[in-house]
């Protein structure tokens, strides 16, 4: 049942990353529509989303490989 749990865990941050990702992309694709005039804060904004996003879901692929091959480890990293 642990394991299970820490499945579905996993999958749902992979998803989540995948969703803030898409997000910073979309802010970055935003800076071109007329009407924006803050250009620097969707740059930053999107380029946060999209390395943090990115990174969520790195380690959340991570330790769905670990679980996998049952190498364990007790770092999260």
């Amino acid at each position: 049942m642990k394991t299970v749990f820490r499945v579905a865990i996993l999958v749902l941050c992979a998803l989540t990353g995948l969703v803030v990702t898409g997000h910073g992309i979309a802010n970055a694709v935003l800076i071109h529509m007329p009407g924006h005039q803050d250009i620097m804060r969707h740059l930053v904004e999107g380029g946060i989303s999209i390395a943090g996003g990115a990174c969520v879901v790195a380690v959340a692929i991570d330790q769905l490989e670990c679980l996998r091959t049952h190498r364990k480890s007790s770092d999260i990293l």
